[in-house]
């Protein structure tokens, strides 16, 4: 019997518990959206053709369980190295003092955001694509179960910008949570399949800057560009964000709107 301290015993109840709130997450949504608001919600949906079918949500749960097998050992070695006192995790607020912690924390964001495009990117070189970065295409109608479903390096890879930074920042621990639960949503909110967030926000000079679903979903359906996944920065800058991206996410579900009943039943 393995004493609740033990690296093993840790792992596993490390994985079960990020297994299952992920699931429990994604499973609500597709069964909302894609499910029970299939009909109310065709308004908001991206795609015109519904392509997703059991196979390729099996595909991605496999893959998905891969993924967290992938996280568990990361989060793992940040805890025992936390309990070792080798990071600059704190539980104590004062030591850092406010300011400090909200700059880390908007800092990190930004540096996730970096992070996650110049990867994502460096991961379209063809040779990169066929061997990695083809596994998180498959899926081309994106849906909540696709979020985590990568290869297990790339899930590596992209999540592991979070070892040196604890190793070397000053951070809020609690702080750390809400990162992960930042990154998360963006991840989901990115593979719905539908649009939520008002047409309005292309007006707001700040906010127009946020990415939305419509933006990474037309990444999976041209193979490139709008490879960032938070904010549109690095796409606009480096020009690699896709020319019809603010008139899809204005035009959002027109194409299902418009379709006879047997146009829609023929899809």
């Amino acid at each position: 019997m393995f004493q609740q301290d033990h690296p093993l015993f840790m792992f596993v109840q490390g994985f079960v518990f990020q297994a299952g709130t992920y699931f429990l997450i994604v499973g609500l949504l597709f069964l909302i959206l894609w499910k029970w608001g299939e009909e109310r919600f065709r308004g908001s949906r991206i795609q015109a053709k519904r392509r997703v079918d059991g196979k390729q949500i099996a595909f991605e749960v496999k893959n998905t369980l891969l993924v967290l097998l992938t996280g568990s050992p990361v989060t793992l070695a940040i805890s025992l190295l936390y309990a070792s006192g080798y990071t600059q995790l704190t539980l104590d607020a004062a030591t850092i003092g406010w300011p400090m912690i909200l700059a880390t924390f908007f800092g990190l964001l930004v540096f996730n955001d970096a992070w996650f495009y110049f990867w994502h990117r460096l991961l379209h070189h063809p040779k990169l694509f066929r061997r990695i970065h083809a596994v998180h295409h498959k899926s081309v109608d994106v849906n909540p179960f696709s979020s985590y479903s990568f290869h297990w390096f790339e899930a590596f890879i992209l999540g592991a910008w979070i070892l040196p930074v604890v190793l070397f920042v000053p951070i809020y621990l609690p702080m750390l949570g809400v990162l992960h639960g930042i990154g998360l949503a963006n991840n989901v909110m990115s593979h719905l399949g539908y649009e939520f967030l008002p047409r309005w926000l292309l007006r707001i000079p700040l906010l127009r800057w946020v990415n939305t679903s419509t933006f990474h979903n037309l990444h999976h359906t041209s193979f490139k560009g709008n490879y960032a996944l938070m904010f549109r920065f690095w796409d606009r800058v480096l020009g690699t964000e896709l020319p019809n991206y603010e008139s899809t996410f204005l035009e959002r579900g027109a194409a299902l709107r418009t379709k006879t009943p047997a146009q829609k039943s023929a899809s």
